[in-house]
């Protein structure tokens, strides 16, 4: 009952904010993006940025896969250098190598994350495109 209470208490805030000013600013503009269905050269070029991103994708997950080959290498070196009693100059070489490699993973991480954001925002202006194109 309480969510029923709620519910309605919303609907009832929305209707007020509607019937504010703010809908006249918000009605004041002339074309929407509905009322002008997008030319057959949108879904081309959403086309291509998909596969552009796909490739970025890609491309990123390869940096990744080498970023992770070379930090397990540093890391090897370090537990090497560790067990032959290197000086602490090559130890903190070392460190300082898996601290990069480190760094450069957590950055090509990034770049995946925001390109896997990018396809899925083409994908999605493509779909919208598509369906604008199909109700001509």
């Amino acid at each position: 009952m309480n969510r029923q209470l709620w519910t309605v208490s919303g609907a009832a805030l929305l209707g007020l904010a509607l019937l504010g000013s703010g809908i006249s600013q918000a009605q004041q503009t002339t074309t929407t993006p509905s009322v002008t269905p997008p030319a057959q050269g949108d879904v081309r070029q959403d086309n291509k940025d998909i596969r552009q991103d796909r490739r970025d994708l890609r491309q990123d997950n390869k940096d990744v896969r080498q970023d992770k080959r070379d930090l397990g290498k540093d890391r090897r070196e370090l537990r090497e250098d560790r067990r032959e009693g290197a000086s602490k100059a090559e130890l903190a070489k070392d460190r300082g190598d898996i601290r990069h490699d480190e760094k450069d993973l957590k950055h090509d991480r990034k770049d995946r994350r925001q390109d896997r954001k990018d396809l899925h925002a083409d994908k999605k202006e493509r779909r919208h495109d598509r369906k604008a194109a199909e109700g001509k």
